[in-house]
């Protein structure tokens, strides 16, 4: 059996056609293992459909924390966002926080705030009009979160939710598109504005 994926979630090919590998069902769940057929990846793809109904649940890797290779950002900014987010979809927040607060300090460091401390790097972010200033209790809130994964005596660990490890993740994708998408549209924009 075969099958169209919108995007394969490992090489990020659109409309890739995958073939059938394995699948297997309990009375709450229908899995199929497909693998793409794309030559330069041919990774499998696990597909989890619900069991009664046979709607589409979720897929692994899960590829919505995939950032376009279109979008002139690091690799190291690209995996560990990522990680993020795979931990989120595993139920692994504390993980997934502390993922989260080493993409923040990765951003800022790229954005020129070479500050040693994530908590001095987001100040200077502010002072220097680099983080908004609507930003910067999130940002402050990804620090704290990202440091209780650092420090398993902290009684804030219960914080550590779904819902909370949810929002930092969006935070940090919204992030990741004023730092880096918006300038190279804007620049784009300016070079075709300049062709003509």
């Amino acid at each position: 059996m075969t099958q169209v994926l919108e995007k394969c979630p490992n090489c990020g090919t659109a409309h890739v056609m995958t073939s059938d590998e394995w699948n297997g069902s309990s009375f709450l769940e229908h899995w199929r293992i497909y693998r793409c057929n794309n030559g330069n990846c041919r990774k499998l793809i696990l597909c989890v459909h619900d069991g009664r109904t046979g709607a589409f649940v979720r897929m692994f890797p899960n590829g919505h924390y995939e950032i376009d290779e279109s979008i002139a950002i690091s690799q190291e900014i690209r995996d560990e966002f990522r990680e993020a987010g795979i931990c989120l979809d595993a139920g692994c927040y504390k993980a997934s926080m502390v993922m989260s607060r080493r993409v923040l300090q990765r951003c800022l460091t790229e954005q020129s705030c070479k500050k040693r401390k994530l908590v001095d790097a987001i100040d200077q972010a502010i002072k220097k009009n680099i983080l908004r200033k609507s930003f910067h209790p999130i940002a402050q809130e990804i620090r704290e979160y990202g440091n209780l994964g650092a420090h398993p005596d902290d009684e804030q660990l219960t914080n550590a939710t779904k819902e909370n490890a949810e929002k930092i993740v969006s935070f940090l994708r919204l992030l990741i598109h004023e730092f880096y998408e918006v300038p190279q549209s804007a620049e784009k924009l300016k070079q075709q504005r300049e062709t003509k």
